[in-house]
C-alpha cells in the first residue's frame, strides 16, 4: 500500500484549503486534510496515513471516494458515519 497517490484534478490546492476552513465535523475536515495532503505533497500513502493519524486503507478509501464521486461525496452525509471514513472495524490502542 505504499504506492504514491493520485487526486484527480477536481479542485485546486486552495480551493480545498477553503473547504477545510468551511467545513463543519471533525470526519468532512479528516477527508479534506487528506486530500489537500495528496495534493500539495504527493507522497506515499503511507506517510500521508502516518501525518494524518490514519490507516493506510481510510487515506486509500478517501482518496477513492474523492476520485470517483468527486468532491461533493464528502458533502452528501449530514450525520457522523464513522463506517464511512473508518471501515466496518474501528481500529483500537492499547495503552
Amino acid at each position: 500500500m505504499s504506492g504514491y497517490t493520485h487526486i484527480a484534478d477536481y479542485l485546486s490546492a486552495d480551493d480545498v484549503k477553503e473547504r477545510m476552513q468551511m467545513t463543519a465535523g471533525f470526519i468532512r475536515l479528516q477527508k479534506w486534510l487528506v486530500i489537500y495532503n495528496a495534493i500539495i505533497d504527493p507522497r506515499p500513502v503511507s506517510e500521508i496515513a502516518r501525518h494524518t493519524g490514519l490507516s493506510e486503507s481510510t487515506v486509500l478509501r478517501i482518496i477513492s471516494e474523492y476520485n470517483s464521486s468527486g468532491p461533493e461525496s464528502f458533502e452528501r452525509s449530514n450525520h457522523f458515519d464513522g463506517e464511512s471514513l473508518f471501515g466496518s472495524h474501528f481500529e483500537t490502542l492499547s495503552i
